[in-house]
């Protein structure tokens, strides 16, 4: 029933989501949502929230801050590695809490927990999955045609998409055109 719903609505699946497998989302399950403070991630958000409605399980909202990001920051001194990450943690954790805040409001939503980690994101999304045992991964897929690395090597959804074992599902920036930008960023 989910995936003939997902695919009617243009949702991409990996490889790894078969007809079998879909069940897998229902009470008691933990679904891992990747939030960039993106549009499509409050999207993907939003549908983790539809997934379990009434279902009693899990949502791990997790945000990944960008070991690259912290290595151009160190190069370009604008402090030491410590300062520079305990900065970006404090201030993601502040910002996925209000953007999850914003982005689940007006709807029913099961237990969220909020997790920030360090490192590349598409392996931290895989190694998180793992850790938390989730039975699903939901992203956003809202690429950057101006990312330098996104041209050349694919999205940070396209990257989980090719390492992971766990059902994915990519939430495209159309899925519902009855929500606002505003309602999420």
């Amino acid at each position: 029933m989910y995936l003939q719903k997902a695919i009617q609505k243009g949702y991409h699946l990996s490889d790894s989501i078969r007809q079998g497998d879909i069940h897998m989302v229902g009470d008691g399950s933990t679904i891992l949502v990747g939030i960039d403070f993106s549009y499509c991630s409050g999207l993907a958000l939003k549908k983790a929230c539809e997934f379990l409605d009434g279902k009693g399980g899990q949502i791990i909202a997790l945000h990944v801050v960008d070991e690259s990001f912290i290595k151009k920051c160190t190069e370009h001194r604008f402090g030491n590695e410590a300062d520079i990450k305990k900065e970006l943690f404090l201030e993601a954790k502040s910002k996925l809490k209000n953007f999850v805040r914003r982005a689940t409001k007006g709807i029913q939503c099961s237990s969220i927990q909020l997790s920030v980690t360090q490192g590349i994101p598409y392996i931290e999304i895989n190694k998180k999955a793992v850790e938390f045992d989730a039975d699903m991964i939901i992203i956003g897929s809202c690429a950057k045609d101006s990312d330098m690395d996104n041209i050349f090597f694919g999205s940070t959804a396209e990257r989980v998409l090719r390492f992971i074992t766990r059902p994915v599902l990519c939430v495209p920036p159309e899925f519902d055109l009855k929500i606002s930008r505003k309602h999420i960023n």
